[in-house]
Order: structure tokens, then C-alpha cells, then sequence
């Protein structure tokens, strides 16, 4: 069944196939472009096995290499025909295959991104593409903010599945074998754990004809997963020392909201307040004051958990004061609370960002998606306005105090100094 509806500024569409296939949508006539998505509901927190961690990214790979009709040439080809842009991305939570093209080829659009998501996954690619994928963990562990990351996910999710990197492990890579991507795309690519979104100058009649025609007899599969809350049981320190390192990075993290919570909004600017990359309390404090290269807060919000994260890069020798600092502005705001000054700027930096962001046609087709995971519905514009422009200082206060942010803080550092440097 078909619902439109117009909500202030915004126009908005939704249609379910009989298979569970949901298609979410947003016209923007005065617009020239599409964009056209495959949202799948599934990332690294869904690798249950070890055996396996790394496959979704993996599997994004290999869509890539070829369709059920078309070779990894043909896939480019036909899109270049189109003049479109054309890429993925795999997260901890999803999988997102996306075109921008003019509004003329929205249905040729929907035509290749819908192949691809029937891949060949043929062995001998996979295969091949085993090599590229090592590569790129290997680059990404040249890259120290990138391991540090990674370090810190796995120490905070200790034992929980959105403690597997996303690019998996060389040796989870090397040893996966074909039967078991396919057994996952079986499983976590069916019509019913995905959403397709599309926003810009479009029919949405025609479009979801032609959806229909496309996907009607696509198979089910698992949907969504399970609820899994988390906060780590105590604090915890993991320091790993390179001394060819020049610079020390640091992670703090500890429990806060998930993307579903209620008071979202009032702990995401609260986060903000104590630490976005201009105008914040660390910035001023910290970053402006010549003693970190970078350093900022804020909330990292996931399904049925989330964290409050600060990081700061430094000099070892100024890295023990910018960690007692870091701790110190998080202490202040909890003890000392919030002005109304600080929570009206940093409600202008998101509005504004909020309505920059809304003339993007891909940013609300992924809003799109997102909103529709998260909540069921659609947001617009003016909701999520008004949603920003209730929270108030108690709300954030209450909000933080909700959680263990003093007693179960997660501190990851990679630099060259030991634990006992750094915590002097």
C-alpha cells in the first residue's frame, strides 16, 4: 500500500512490497538529480561468528564484481552511460549501495542498483578480491587514528559483536570461504532486512512500478537483529606503546544513549557543548590553547547502545596534561552544568546543519533510511527542528546523569608512552 503525505516543506512517500521489501522516498521537484539507494540492514555487529568477521565489507566487494546479467565492466559501463555517481559503504550496522544520477535516469538507476543486489559471488573473484581486502586492513593499520580506533572498539565491546572491525582480520580474510559469504548474503539480503530510498526529482508512481516489476519475487531472509545493550562492566585501560610513533592519540569513551533513546537529542548536544570541533569547551580549552592538534567530544549512537567519546592527538609530552584536561572539562560540565548560551549556539550549529544538509539530495535519501530504522517513520525537516529546539539544559543534564560516565570510562591511547607515563 502507497501513503503520501506532505509534511511542512517536505513530501513524502512510503510503499511496502508483499515480500517486506520497504520503499521510503522524498520529492524534490525543484530539484535535478536523484538519488537512489539499497539500505541493507546489516553490518558487522551482525558477524556472529568469527569465522566470518569482515564479510558484509567483503561482500560489498564482490557486488561490485559482477551481477546474475552483467560483469564488473558491464556494472561500469552502464552506469557511466548515465552519468552517475555510484558507490557503497558497509558500517557496523548497515550496508548502503547508492547513485546519484539526473531525475531522467532514476529508473535505469533502479534497474542496475536492483541487479546488483542479486551479486554472482563467483569463487574465482572472491578469490582475487581476498588480496585487496588484506591490503586495505593493512593500509588502515599504517593509519594510527585508524587503529587506535579499532583498538577502542574491541576493548570497549569486549566479548559483543560491535567489537569486530568492519574490514575484518587478515586471518578471518584469508580463511573465509565462498560457501559461507553466500550462506550470509542468503541470510541477511533478503527483500525484508532492506529499504529502498530515493529522494530528488522523481515520479514516485512510476517509481515504485517499476520497483514492483524489479523486486516483487525477490526472496526473504532474517530481519533486523536482535537487541543487545551494552556498557562495558568497569573501567579499563589499554595503552599500547610504539615508540616510532611522534604523537600520542587518545580515546575516552564511556555509556551513553542509543540512536533510539528518547533523549537523544539532549545527550547529542551535550556532546556537542563539551567538545564539536569549533566552539566547544575542549576546543577553547585545549585545542586553541596550542596543546593538542586535534581534540573534541561527542556521541557515537547505535542500536540498543551507544558512547560518549572524547579523543585528543598530541605531543607525549603534553599528552598527560591534554588527558587530565579532557577528563577535567567532562568533570566541570557535569558538576557545574550548562548555560543557556552554549546550548543556543550549539542548537544553531545543528539547525543549520540540519537545513544546509536538506538541500543535498543523497543526505535525505539517506536521512530517509536511517529515520525509518530508527523510528518506523519519516522525520521532516521541521521535526527534527523542533526536536532540537525543546531540549533544554536540565534535559541534557538529566540526560548525562542517566549514565556511568565517571566510573566506567574505557581509555584506549596508542603512542610512545607506557600506562604510567601517560596516567602521571
Amino acid at each position: 500500500m502507497t501513503d503520501s503525505i506532505t509534511v511542512g516543506r517536505d513530501i513524502f512517500h512510503t510503499h511496502r512490497l508483499s515480500n517486506g521489501l520497504q520503499i521510503v522516498g522524498q520529492s524534490m521537484p525543484d530539484f535535478e538529480s536523484v538519488s537512489i539507494a539499497y539500505y541493507v540492514r546489516t553490518g558487522s555487529r551482525d558477524e556472529h561468528d568469527p569465522a566470518i568477521e569482515g564479510v558484509s565489507h567483503f561482500l560489498e566487494h564482490m557486488v561490485f564484481k559482477g551481477t546474475q546479467h552483467l560483469d564488473w565492466q558491464q556494472i561500469t559501463l552502464e552506469f557511466n552511460k548515465i552519468g552517475a555517481e555510484l558507490n557503497a559503504f558497509t558500517s557496523h550496522e548497515a550496508t548502503m549501495y547508492f547513485a546519484r544520477v539526473l531525475g531522467e535516469y532514476s529508473e535505469r538507476a533502479l534497474e542496475l542498483l536492483s541487479d546488483m543486489m542479486y551479486p554472482r559471488l563467483a569463487e574465482s573473484d572472491f578469490e582475487t578480491e581476498k588480496e585487496v581486502i588484506i591490503n586495505e586492513i593493512a593500509r588502515s593499520e599504517d593509519q594510527p587514528y585508524n587503529l587506535a580506533f579499532r583498538r577502542l572498539a574491541q576493548t570497549y565491546f569486549n566479548g559483543h559483536p560491535l567489537g569486530h572491525d568492519v574490514l575484518g582480520s587478515r586471518e578471518s580474510i584469508r580463511n573465509m570461504r565462498i560457501e559461507q559469504m553466500r550462506d550470509y548474503w542468503q541470510r541477511r539480503y533478503g527483500a525484508n532486512n532492506m529499504i529502498l530510498a530515493v529522494a530528488g526529482n522523481f515520479d514516485w508512481e512510476r517509481f515504485v512500478a517499476r520497483a514492483e516489476r524489479l523486486c516483487s519475487d525477490w526472496r526473504t531472509g532474517e530481519s533486523g537483529r536482535e537487541p543487545q545493550p551494552y556498557a562495558p562492566a568497569h573501567a579499563i585501560n589499554n595503552v599500547i606503546v610504539d615508540p616510532r610513533l611522534r604523537q600520542q592519540i587518545i580515546l575516552l569513551a564511556m555509556p551513553c544513549v542509543s540512536i533510539q533513546d528518547p533523549d537523544y537529542y539532549a545527550a547529542a548536544l551535550g556532546g556537542s557543548i563539551l567538545g564539536d570541533t569549533d566552539g566547544s569547551r575542549i576546543y577553547w580549552n585545549i585545542h586553541q590553547k596550542g596543546l593538542a592538534e586535534s581534540a573534541s567530544a561527542g556521541l557515537w549512537a547505535l542500536e540498543d547502545t551507544g558512547m560518549l567519546l572524547l579523543e585528543a592527538n598530541s605531543t607525549p609530552e603534553e599528552a598527560p596534561r591534554v588527558l587530565r584536561l579532557l577528563r577535567a572539562e567532562l568533570e566541570s560540565l557535569l558538576a557545574d552544568g550548562i548555560y543557556e548560551d552554549e546550548l543556543r549556539r550549539a542548537k544553531d550549529k545543528w539547525i543549520s546543519s540540519i537545513v544546509l544538509s536538506s538541500e543535498s539530495t543523497f543526505t535525505r535519501m539517506r536521512t530517509l533510511a536511517s529515520d525509518w530504522v530508527t523510528e518506523g517513520r519519516l522525520i521532516s525537516i521541521d521535526e527534527e527542528i523542533e526536536r532540537v529546539e525543546r531540549v533544554t539544559t536540565d534535559d541534557i543534564m538529566r540526560t548525562l546523569q542517566r549514565f556511568p560516565l565517571r566510573e566506567k570510562q574505557v581509555l584506549v591511547a596508542l603512542g610512545p608512552l607506557s600506562e604510567e607515563q601517560l596516567l602521571n
